[in-house]
């Protein structure tokens, strides 16, 4: 009877010092990923250990815990502000079909069912920006450039069947590197599509985002009804096209067809487009007054041209972390700014962003007054 418990208590550590090796390495990468100014979402983290990793047994909540201790564990104050701000943020302004956002989403792996190799990647999402409409294509065993570019192949022709005298002008992307590299770049530049790098900004590729939230909020209830099959790759199609066919609701409003009906997103075509418009700007009159420039004389700016800032970072750790409270730190990257951008909002009210170049990056970025801190020159003599 002790042989057995003293094996049994063997067995328990011995997970548990695996368990232990495998946060290392998690933490090892969060660590290496901060030092390159590449700061990774919680969900991304849980990425990296369930899907790229394969360390299943390593809990979420281990990993939260663990985290806690990892006091350069941040994130940029726009991702903390959007929540707080979301009606101050920029409408994003589009007349025409084509402009499109793109996201990679993915489930962790489960003991509920074996997930192949195969469909371990996650899903590429892109959505319409001014339609709302999802589309999405599974990857196939990595994110490497060949693997996105055909999976972006499929959204073309899944476009021209939804729109057939339309083609796909933009794509606003977040900074995957097989995105960004040259294979997949010269892919988009074959196919005449323009490109926009998000870059930790509130114009980041939300609506890809909630798009893959929604999909996963689909899936998760079909799995609970009374159908047996558990795998998303299964069941993400159907999830896609419930999406699609629900009433695009804007402000808690519905958008009117002219034949009764509401629209969604698998309604809105080139023939009922402008009208689809004018029903947009009744309920959102900001997508109307968003369109037209306002002088900058007009709107008093804390900061002018030719100011050099540094974008705020916010330890958070309320919702990630557990702390009791943030401390704002700055990016070691400074920008001078080279625009002033007063904007209306979503809420009807004039904000103040900036537009801002990094001088060693080059990266241009545009901010919200709140997001930045003016700093000293750097070509100041000592």
């Amino acid at each position: 009877m002790e042989a057995e418990k003293k094996k049994v208590k063997n067995k328990n550590k011995n997970e548990s010092d695996e368990l232990d090796r495998q946060l290392e390495i998690v933490l090892e990468w969060v660590r290496l990923q901060i030092e390159k100014r590449d700061v990774p979402r919680f969900v991304d983290v849980l990425d990296y250990a369930h899907r790229v990793c394969g360390f299943v047994g390593l809990s979420k909540k281990r990993i939260t815990q663990a985290l806690r201790l990892v006091p350069s564990y941040v994130m940029t104050s726009t991702q903390e502000r959007q929540k707080k701000r979301t009606d101050r943020n920029r409408p994003m302004i589009v007349n025409s079909l084509g402009q499109i956002h793109a996201d990679i989403g993915f489930f962790s792996l489960t003991k509920e069912y074996a997930t192949p190799v195969t469909y371990r990647s996650g899903f590429l999402v892109c959505k319409d920006t001014l339609s709302r409409f999802i589309f999405v294509s599974v990857l196939q065993k990595n994110r490497k450039a060949a693997s996105m570019i055909k999976a972006f192949k499929d959204v073309l022709v899944q476009y021209r069947k939804q729109y057939p005298d339309q083609k796909i002008k933009s794509v606003g992307f977040d900074r995957e590197k097989s995105v960004t590299g040259n294979q997949f770049q010269g892919f988009l530049k074959e196919k005449k599509i323009l490109f926009h790098a998000f870059h930790n900004t509130s114009s980041k590729s939300k609506m890809a985002e909630n798009a893959i939230k929604l999909i996963r909020k689909t899936i998760a209830r079909t799995r609970e009804g009374a159908g047996k099959e558990k795998r998303w790759w299964k069941l993400i199609q159907g999830a896609v096209d419930s999406l699609n066919s629900k009433p695009i609701r804007i402000n808690n409003k519905f958008l009117k067809m002219k034949g009764g009906n509401f629209y969604s997103p698998r309604d809105v075509d080139v023939e009922n487009l402008e009208h689809f418009k004018k029903q947009l700007e009744k309920a959102d009159s900001s997508f109307y007054f968003s369109q037209f420039d306002i002088d900058p004389r007009w709107v008093k700016f804390n900061l002018k041209e030719g100011d050099f800032v540094r974008p705020k970072l916010i330890a958070t750790s309320s919702e990630v972390l557990g702390t009791k409270r943030s401390e704002v730190t700055l990016e070691e990257e400074i920008f001078v700014v080279k625009k002033l951008l007063p904007y209306v909002s979503r809420k009807n009210t004039i904000e103040k962003a900036y537009v801002c170049s990094g001088l060693t990056s080059g990266r241009q970025e545009t901010f919200q007054e709140d997001e930045i801190a003016l700093t000293p020159s750097p070509f100041l003599e000592s």
